[in-house]
């Protein structure tokens, strides 16, 4: 057996006498022994339970950032930690009656809605960054709950089961931005009712009450057939259509040209009781509407004659259990036709393709952003530094240096609710960890600015004040000088021309914050209309 272990370690024998070769030939090496590593301590191990295993486990290791931070200590019981803050808050002393009892009401819901928005069932919150490819990162969010927690609204409100994201399918490759995500309103709904019926708070109930029925009177529709005529997923889009460019009339005769933009809001319904609404009141607007009616989409468009330079035709149309409001009807029949199949949208472009990658494909929200989009920010702030004649030519440059189109964000994300919380997964060309540590730097650079900022602005206004007063006190010298040499009296009031020969240079003083200045007669001080600027005698 000897033998064997030999002749199978002899390649790995010959190839480190190669490599001492190689480094210093066959001369025997002389020196101290090589020093054996410490054995690494052993991980401690933890004597409260944390949800540390079960969020890690979702992660990516080995990224750019990676965070986790267990709640479950904080987070149990916190409804009764609160209730402990109202009686803190409730002893300081000369609090009116009518103050505490609100307060007493106010901590009431805040306990309510802790307690049954499963806040409390919150275990850990997890994070983290890897890159995927230089330039590309992927990143992932948990908040999680463990398998037999999760009841309260909070986890229910936006989505309960992932679902395939039809919504992708509505996007046409002139998508710029997007994000769809589950809403349940009536459960919304439902969750103030129940809380502010509860508060004793006789304003907020007054409001509940009367909300349903300042919606049916402003709408003529009724408050609950609107709410059950409700989908759950709701969607905004905004595109950018690169085969048209638009001018934007700027000062001076310049003109901005981008992308034309469109906007489209998107709801899916189970009935068309908000279209038909809407149709009615159309008819009996008496205005030019052009309507189509079709197998699979009601349309109605109106048209509207207005010198801007965007094509603005606001429209309304449902189609397949959705409900559609966009600037134009061209936006609605292209998502459709994209939805039919009939012309490839945003899923065939190599961008989302490439965003797209090991993300999942059933969710409850989602988001895309273009980098076409910041290109088109980009292009507009290199456009009006063009057109700027008071920039310097060195700050037009540095800020050329940090505006690149390069740094355009590109990303998508995706998030779902699972059994064990809310997962989101996202890729992109920004690395988030930067924007995290930029943050951390910042906050205190605000905090300092919070300070500063106030006391700089309160320095400056003094300081303008003073020289406001200081010319104040100028002006009333020349008008008793030229009193003097003109044997005027105290009733008389002089002109400005009369004191110009009074002031270096023949200049009439000018309040720094743009007052005006009254001469008033010899007698009386003279007088600016800037608050608090007052030449005291």
């Amino acid at each position: 057996m000897k033998k064997l272990t030999i002749l199978a370690s002899l390649p790995a024998l010959v190839l480190a006498g190669l490599i001492l070769v190689s480094a210093g030939g066959c001369k025997k090496q002389e020196g101290p022994p090589a020093q054996a590593k410490p054995p690494k301590p052993a991980a401690a191990a933890p004597v409260e339970k944390t949800s540390f295993e079960e969020v890690t486990s979702q992660l990516d290791a080995g990224g750019n950032f990676y965070l986790y931070l267990g709640t479950e200590q904080f987070l149990q019981g916190l409804s009764g930690k609160v209730s402990g803050w109202r009686e803190l808050l409730g002893s300081i002393p000369d609090i009116k009656s009518e103050d505490r009892a609100n307060l007493e009401k106010a901590f009431d819901v805040l306990t309510g809605l802790i307690k049954e928005s499963g806040l409390e069932d919150v275990s850990g919150f997890g994070l983290s960054t890897i890159a995927r490819a230089p330039g590309f990162y992927r990143s992932k969010m948990l908040v999680h709950h463990y398998p037999d927690k999760g009841s309260g609204f909070l986890w229910d409100l936006f989505g309960q089961k992932p679902h395939a994201l039809e919504g992708l399918s509505l996007l046409s490759t002139n998508a710029a931005i997007a994000t769809f995500s589950d809403l349940d309103v009536p459960l919304l709904w439902s969750v103030i009712q129940k809380q502010i019926g509860h508060s004793g708070i006789p304003q907020a109930e007054e409001f509940l009450n009367n909300l349903p029925g300042g919606f049916e009177k402003a709408t003529g529709l009724k408050w609950n057939q609107v709410l059950g005529s409700l989908g759950g997923e709701f969607g905004f889009v905004l595109t950018l259509n690169d085969a048209k460019k638009i001018s934007i009339p700027m000062p001076g005769g310049e003109a901005l040209e981008i992308p034309e933009p469109g906007l489209l809001l998107i709801a899916r319904v189970k009935d068309d009781t908000i279209f038909n609404h809407v149709d009615e009141l159309l008819k009996k607007s008496g205005q030019q509407i052009v309507r189509s009616d079709k197998p699979n989409l009601k349309m109605r468009t109106m048209p509207l004659a207005l010198p801007l330079p965007i094509q603005l035709r606001p429209s309304i149309a449902t189609s397949e259990g959705y409900l559609l409001l966009a600037s134009n009807d061209a936006l609605i029949e292209e998502a459709l036709a994209v939805k039919a199949g009939g012309q490839p949208g945003l899923k065939s472009t190599q961008e989302f393709q490439s965003l797209a990658k090991e993300i999942p494909n059933e969710g409850n929200q989602f988001t895309f952003m273009s980098q076409r989009f910041g290109q088109a920010v980009w292009g507009l702030q290199q456009q009006a530094l063009q057109m700027s004649d008071k920039t310097p030519a060195a700050a037009k440059e540095f800020l050329k240096s940090i505006l690149s189109s390069k740094q355009a964000a590109s990303t998508y994300t995706v998030g779902e609710h699972t059994e064990q919380g809310w997962l989101t997964i996202a890729n992109g060309n920004q690395n988030p960890a930067t924007f995290l540590v930029a943050a951390t730097a910042i906050a205190p650079i605000g905090l300092l600015s919070a300070i500063a900022i106030p006391n700089f602005v309160k320095a400056r206004q003094t300081a303008q004040r003073n020289a406001c007063i200081n010319n104040l006190r100028q002006i009333d010298g020349a008008k008793q000088q030229w009193a003097l040499e003109n044997n005027k009296k105290d009733s008389d009031t002089p002109a400005r021309t009369d004191l110009l020969g009074y002031f270096p240079n023949h200049r009439f003083p000018q309040c720094p914050t743009g007052g005006r200045y009254t001469l008033n007669a010899v007698a009386d001080r003279p007088e600016c209309s800037a608050p608090g600027h007052i030449l005291e005698r």
